[in-house]
C-alpha cells in the first residue's frame, strides 16, 4: 500500500474512532425521563412503665404500663427527568404521582397498685389504644448533584401522634432516606434498565442521617411536686424499604 493509501485509511480509523460512543458517556450526555418510588414498611413497640413511690419508704404504691404497637407502610411517587448539569447531574420537574400511606397503634395502659396492700381509690383499672394514625405531610423529595451523579434525600409520612388515651409520640424524623445515583446507575437508566436501592433502618446511613432503632426514653428517678416517679422506658421503631428508578 503506498502512502496515500496508509494516509486513507488513518483517516477512516479516526472517523470511525470519533463516531463510536465511548463507555459511559451517555449518561452524561442524555436526559432521562423517570418514575420515582420510595416505599417504606415496619414499625416497633412502645413499652413505658411508670412506677410511683412514697417519699418516705420509697415502696411503690401504683403502677402504670402502657404497651402498643406501631405500624407504618407507604409508597410515594414521582416522576422527572434527570437532566445532565455542570456539577453532575439535576432531577428536573419532579411531580408527585399517586401515594398510598398508612398507620395504626394498637395497645393498651394496665393500672394497678403495684400489689400493694392498700389501693389506690379508682385508679386500677385498664384502657385501650387503638387507632388509625392521621398523615400530617406526605413526603418529599429534594436533589442535589454530587460527584458526577446524583444525592436524593426522601422524606417519609409525618404522621400525627395518636394522642390520649395512648403513649407513644411518632418518631417521624426516623422515616427518612437518602440514596446516591452513581454513574453504573446512570449508565443502567441510559440503557432502559430499572435501578432498585435498599433503605431503612438497617441499611447504611448517609451523611445526615442518623437511625436509631431503640430510643431509651426513660429517667431515673424523676421527682415532682414532692412525688418521685419511676420510669422504664423503650421506644422501638424499625423500618425497610426501596427506592426505585424507572424509565418512562
Amino acid at each position: 500500500m503506498g502512502r496515500r493509501g496508509i494516509a486513507v485509511a488513518v483517516a477512516a480509523l479516526a472517523v470511525g474512532a470519533c463516531s463510536w460512543p465511548l463507555a459511559g458517556v451517555a449518561s452524561q450526555q442524555r436526559s432521562q425521563a423517570v418514575q420515582i418510588t420510595f416505599t417504606g414498611k415496619g414499625g416497633g413497640r412502645y413499652l413505658d412503665h411508670t412506677r410511683w413511690l412514697r417519699e418516705d419508704s420509697r415502696e411503690c404504691y401504683a403502677s402504670l404500663l402502657a404497651d402498643e404497637d406501631l405500624r407504618v407502610q407507604w409508597r410515594i411517587t414521582w416522576k422527572g427527568t434527570l437532566a445532565p448539569g455542570a456539577k453532575g447531574y439535576l432531577l428536573r420537574q419532579p411531580a408527585r404521582g399517586n401515594d398510598t400511606i398508612a398507620g395504626s397503634v394498637d395497645g393498651s395502659a394496665v393500672r394497678d397498685s403495684c400489689d400493694a396492700a392498700d389501693e389506690e381509690p379508682g385508679w386500677s383499672g385498664t384502657t385501650r389504644c387503638r387507632a388509625s394514625l392521621d398523615v400530617h405531610e406526605n413526603g418529599g423529595l429534594t436533589a442535589r448533584p454530587a460527584a458526577g451523579g446524583l444525592r436524593l434525600d426522601f422524606r417519609g409520612p409525618v404522621y400525627e401522634s395518636p394522642g390520649s388515651p395512648c403513649q407513644l409520640d411518632i418518631r417521624n424524623d426516623q422515616l427518612v432516606a437518602a440514596v446516591r445515583l452513581d454513574r453504573a446507575a446512570l449508565d443502567r437508566l441510559a440503557a432502559g434498565k430499572t435501578v432498585t436501592i435498599p433503605v431503612g433502618t438497617h441499611s447504611p446511613a448517609p451523611a445526615g442521617i442518623k437511625y436509631k432503632a431503640v430510643r431509651s426514653c426513660s429517667h431515673f428517678p424523676h421527682l415532682y411536686d414532692g412525688t418521685e416517679y419511676l420510669y422504664e422506658c423503650d421506644d422501638t421503631l424499625i423500618w425497610s424499604g426501596s427506592v426505585t428508578f424507572r424509565p418512562s
